[in-house]
């Protein structure tokens, strides 16, 4: 079976978010049956989602819909993470909710990670659809870091060590079918953008950093082919220019703020006025680096275009 590649199109976008609706809207009915049912319980009601979302993916393997098949593969493998926790829970082996996410060396988180990156690695092997590479890197950024960190500063380094050696892995497998290689990428870019958000957010240089480590981004994207990480890099310029704006306008709410995973970072504790003040700044700090974007993007397109067709 070839690798599941969906061109844009009306078509694969509808399939997409169709897929993805039917993974958001299983883990939401997940959440609901997790507060109304027990723990025996809510581990036969998500072993049924669970089943329903394996019998879809092999199901619509069997008609020809390879890229439905892998859309329900990846909520499936999803469903099994919160079966797990829900039966390792029934067994009392979770621990409480007041330990912190790696804190201590604990067999049974060590085990869901573990679990879910097999799953994930054996339906990209019957399904050899590229969004379950991501679910793959998710469990092993998972594991590596519950394993060998014990939260805070130390976790973030060892996120951020993660996701260089998945760079590295990313490259090697652009050599081959760069399908699977575009979710590393974004796994790799993620990573390592996380972990320097963490330690470095809290003062003017730090969101400096950023701002730089942003710019080599989207340099990267423009040396590995890879859009991803004009992406990534873009919103840590975006970031980095809400976190002044605000600074500069004294306000606390800037439209790019709820947008980023890590945005929160960008507002520590630090206090604003209750009348903000130069509110003409925020805008036109953002215009700025809206013409940063423009004229980067020129350069890029005179650039490819300059370079021979083979190049190029």
């Amino acid at each position: 079976m070839p690798v599941v590649r969906a061109p844009w199109s009306s078509a694969s976008f509808l399939l997409y978010l169709g897929g993805l609706t039917i993974l958001f809207a299983s883990v939401w009915l997940l959440s609901i049956l997790a507060d109304d049912y027990r723990e025996a319980a809510f581990v036969g009601w998500s072993g049924l989602v669970l089943a329903f979302l394996s019998a879809g993916a092999f199901a619509f393997r069997t008609v020809g819909q390879a890229l439905v098949a892998g859309l329900f593969a990846v909520s499936a493998v999803v469903a099994l993470t919160v079966f797990l926790g829900a039966l390792e829970d029934w067994l009392g082996w979770l621990p409480d909710n007041d330990e912190g996410l790696f804190e201590g060396f604990r067999i049974s988180f060590l085990l869901l990670p573990l679990a879910v990156g097999v799953a994930a690695a054996y339906a990209l092997r019957i399904f050899r659809f590229p969004l379950l590479v991501l679910v793959l890197a998710a469990a092993g950024w998972f594991f590596v870091t519950d394993l060998v960190s014990g939260g805070g500063d130390w976790s973030a380094v060892v996120t951020i060590v993660f996701g260089l050696i998945l760079l590295a892995v990313a490259l090697g497998v652009d050599a081959g079918p760069r399908e699977y290689g575009f979710w590393l990428h974004v796994a790799a870019g993620l990573a390592i953008g996380g972990g320097l958000l963490w330690l470095f957010h809290s003062s003017d240089w730090h969101w400096i950093l950023v701002a730089i480590v942003g710019l080599v981004y989207i340099a990267l994207a423009d040396r590995f082919v890879r859009s991803s990480w004009a992406v990534l890099g873009a919103w840590g310029l975006l970031q980095a220019t809400t976190h002044f704006a605000a600074k500069w306008t004294s306000a606390d709410f800037f439209p790019f703020f709820y947008f980023f995973p890590f945005a929160f970072l960008s507002f520590g504790d630090e206090g604003y006025d209750e009348d903000p003040a130069h509110l003409w700044a925020g805008p036109v700090a953002f215009i700025v680096l809206a013409f940063v974007f423009i004229a980067i993007g020129v350069f890029l397109v005179r650039r490819r275009r300059a370079l021979p067709p083979a190049v190029a």
